[in-house]
């Protein structure tokens, strides 16, 4: 005959699930983490190579533009006006790309916290049916 195991060893048998549970949670969260840092470093880069590219093309073609919508007869602040919106539209874009790679969302461990939410799921319904 076999024994029945001890309500002590099902209760020693539950932690080691759940401790064996957290341990892989813990892991898909750092893995996660880990990749939607990666994505976060790019935005980074690119916001950096945005502004850079901006102002350095500000100060170049500022001058090209300007002169050369002087050059069609346009009066200088009717240049000016027109330079400076075509550059900071081309900056805007450039920033809000590298900005929205930054967001919160982009780096929260969305997928891990789907995974958790269902593994509890999962076990309180394995728990309450035995």
């Amino acid at each position: 005959m076999q024994s029945q195991p001890t309500p002590l060893a099902h209760l020693g048998t539950a932690t080691a699930h759940l401790r064996g549970l957290l341990a892989s949670e813990w892991r898909l969260a750092r893995i996660e983490i880990s990749r939607n840092l990666k994505a976060a470093r790019t935005g980074i880069i690119l916001a950096a190579i945005g502004i850079g590219g901006a102002l350095c093309a500000m100060f170049a073609l500022t001058g090209a533009l300007f002169l050369g919508l002087g050059a069609l007869g346009l009066d200088p602040w009717i240049a000016a006006l027109a330079t400076a919106g075509a550059l900071g539209v081309i900056a805007t874009l450039c920033l809000w790309i590298g900005l929205t790679r930054l967001s919160p969302e982009a780096i929260a461990p969305t997928e891990t916290a789907a995974h958790a939410a269902e593994t509890l799921r999962l076990v309180t319904e394995n728990t309450n049916v035995s």
